[in-house]
């Protein structure tokens, strides 16, 4: 017979109160895919567990099966991540990769790249690294591990290869539209040649080397417009987060927490 009990890697990727002092958590686990816990009682003030049961905390979680969902019995913190907890941009980037996840996986489906992704997210975030980078750069390398790499290399409507001009986005085909094909459209976002060429970048980095891309007001606004309408476009919805994030858009970041 197979243990009630294992272990699990894993990042919490939300949370919600259930019952009087309960906590369901789902946990993206590196070997086993997304799993619901329980965590009973860790809403009680005497609780060792709290501090592990939070968004964004990576630990390795002690599990036992249950009949709907399996319980949180022990866990051991791996990476808490504070440095991105005290700049509330950070967190909210932090916040909008792990509902993405959410977004795009279904429950115990493995995936150990797709696990890995979102732990270089977190941990590039935590370093300081620019959030609209952080989170462009895993816009990309999301929908290409899930199946939906947007086209950049040529018209994803006529397949002629695309000219260094203004081109067009039109999630609908696929990705980047040439010119030509664009004017036959009602209406499609302009695609700039800045914007094209920082997509390829980000497809081909690791999240070293894309945080050296330069990003100014207007490139940041253009990347974040054709990955959130691509997004919306594979989900068919809107991702919550981002009403968080295009409120502190425009706001001087702030000083970290004392």
């Amino acid at each position: 017979m197979a243990s009630r009990t294992y272990r699990a890697e894993a990042i919490v990727l939300k949370t919600n109160d259930f019952a009087e002092a309960d906590r369901i958590l789902v946990l993206f686990t590196r070997h086993f895919g997304k799993v619901r816990v329980v965590a009973k009682g860790i809403r009680r003030a005497t609780s060792r567990m709290a501090g592990h049961a939070e968004p964004l905390t990576h630990a390795t979680y002690q599990l036992a099966r249950g009949r709907e969902l399996d319980v949180l019995t022990g866990a051991e913190a791996r990476a808490i991540y504070p440095d991105m907890r005290d700049d509330l941009a950070l967190i909210a980037a932090g916040w909008y990769v792990a509902e993405l996840v959410d977004r795009f996986t279904a429950d115990r489906v493995p995936s150990a790249p797709l696990f890995d992704l979102l732990e270089t997210a977190l941990r590039g975030l935590d370093a300081g690294l620019p959030a609209p980078v952080v989170c462009r750069w895993f816009d990309m390398h999301l929908l290409d591990r899930s199946g939906f790499r947007p086209e950049l290399a040529v018209c994803a409507h006529c397949r002629t290869r695309l000219a260094e001009e203004t081109n067009a986005w039109e999630p609908a085909v696929g990705g980047a539209m040439c010119a030509t094909c664009a004017k036959k459209v009602a209406y499609v976002a302009p695609l700039t040649v800045r914007a094209l060429k920082s997509l390829r970048y980000l497809l081909v980095s690791d999240l070293p080397d894309a945080a050296r891309l330069q990003l100014d007001h207007a490139l940041t606004g253009e990347l974040d417009r054709h990955l959130r309408t691509f997004l919306r476009y594979v989900l068919d919805r809107d991702i919550s987060s981002t009403r968080l994030m295009d409120e502190l858009r425009d706001m001087p970041r702030a000083a970290p927490v004392s």
